[in-house]
């Protein structure tokens, strides 16, 4: 070799790397629709390791790693900077388009999807004074993680991060009157005609059901890759909760029909028969929480997890207890009955017709529907020490303290729903705060 010339040495060496070239690709040659491709493009496809298996693919993504090679980090840690200096600065045009270039560099890494979409709308959407600007960035915030949801399909925690935006931030913030109703009629008009925006609500629902169909893509994903959110008896419930959201926002809206008695009606189906059947596993071996018999049912489950029965029951009640299932399952048997929808109407109507003016009218269908809560708390007894079954039993007490007052009367020894007010004394001095604000402000 040493005999060789400059020259030969450069066309041996060129040669070589021709050879080794030919190995390289064909391992690596990428699969087509008429091709598996390669060895490493088929094992690739055998384990889902591709960019393809996990969502749909940005070309412009790609490009850019290709380009910066290894400064990709670099520039990644200076987008950030920059975008929380934008923040910082309100210059929310400017944080958009940087936040655009980092999920370019960084297409498949989770928080940087869950990060910004929750930014968008939970901290972005709080800087506007105009509800309608609120709005528009919670969407945006929404749309944001929904593209996330494609790009990374098998992630559950991006299907549960829109749910829980179009739930919780439209359903319970402080201008979930509003974004309640722009849900399904998009203040921008001239854009969406007086409907929704197709991209967040396509089938004009109420934002509680969209939420579930989010959150029950979550359920399918996690079937596959385990989430990191939360326990996972609370993350599965969150479909079920989602009807229960849908049911309570009905009733806060003053619909006490039909309507919304099937709600819970459906809100008890789906508790009790979907996720009272999933199997949780706890260190007594797995156990579905749905379970009312526990002398023959329970014991079953003991003797197949080779368990003694007692430790079984006490994770079952320790389960139970974490996801609030005894509650949840009376709360919503005990909505679908007429009795309750009937009992709320009446205590919901005594309400508006005091703040009418209508004082008579007000108390006498004040009393009845009391007489009425009464008959169901004795019917469902454990919604007596629930929090929102008492608050509801005590504003209906405190409002027909205030009728009477007017009167100049004092409220006579025995009243309907006496007995829940004496039981809870010690909550009277905090909801008498919120009273004043709720009927008197």
């Amino acid at each position: 070799m040493s005999r060789l010339t400059t020259q030969q040495r450069k066309l041996i060496y060129l040669g070589a790397i021709v050879v080794l070239l030919i190995p390289i690709f064909l391992l690596g040659m990428p699969a087509t629709t008429e091709d598996e491709g390669g060895s490493l493009a088929q094992l690739r496809q055998e384990y889902d390791l591709g960019e393809t298996s996990l969502g749909d693919v940005d070309p412009t993504s790609a490009t850019m790693n290709l380009v910066l090679l290894g400064m990709r980090g670099v520039a990644t840690n200076f987008l950030w900077r920059e975008m929380d200096e934008q923040k910082t600065t309100k210059q929310w045009a400017q944080m958009r388009a940087t936040t655009e270039s980092i999920i370019k560099l960084q297409p498949h890494y989770l928080e940087v999807w869950r990060y910004h979409g929750w930014n968008l709308s939970f901290n972005v959407s709080a800087e506007w004074d105009g509800v309608s600007d609120r709005y528009y960035w919670v969407k945006e915030g929404a749309k944001f993680t929904m593209r996330g949801s494609n790009r990374n399909r098998k992630y559950p925690e991006l299907y549960w991060d829109v749910g829980n935006t179009l739930g919780k931030k439209v359903g319970r913030s402080d201008e979930a009157a509003f974004f309640r109703k722009y849900f399904r009629k998009d203040p921008n008009d001239e854009l969406y005609l007086g409907g929704p925006d197709p991209d967040i609500n396509p089938e004009n629902k109420d934002n509680y059901l969209v939420a579930k169909e989010w959150f029950e893509a979550a359920n399918s994903a996690e079937d596959n890759m385990r989430q990191h959110i939360m326990m996972r008896a609370l993350f599965r419930s969150y479909p079920a909760r989602s009807q229960f959201d849908y049911a309570q926002a009905l009733q806060r809206d003053g619909l006490f029909d039909e309507v919304t008695r099937i709600a819970w009606k459906d809100a008890f189906d789906g508790w009790t028969e979907d996720y009272g059947r999933m199997e949780f596993q706890t260190p007594a071996g797995p156990l579905y929480l749905e379970v009312n018999d526990l002398d023959t049912e329970l014991d079953a489950i003991a003797k197949k997890n080779g368990a003694t029965k007692e430790f079984m029951a006490n994770w079952l009640s320790r389960t139970q207890k974490v996801v609030n299932y005894r509650y949840w399952r009376t709360r919503a048997l005990s909505e679908s009955d007429p009795l309750t929808v009937k009992a709320h109407r009446e205590l919901f109507d005594g309400e508006r017709l005091f703040k009418e003016g209508r004082l008579s009218e007000s108390e006498a269908t004040l009393i009845s529907g009391m007489e009425t809560y009464e008959k169901v708390l004795d019917k469902y007894q454990t919604l007596m020490i629930e929090d929102l079954s008492i608050e509801e039993g005590i504003f209906a007490v405190m409002l027909l303290q205030k009728l009477k007052k007017l009167k100049g009367e004092e409220l006579p020894e025995r009243y309907p729903l006496k007995k829940l007010f004496a039981m809870h004394q010690n909550r009277v001095p905090y909801l008498q705060t919120e009273f004043r604000r709720r009927f008197l402000d």
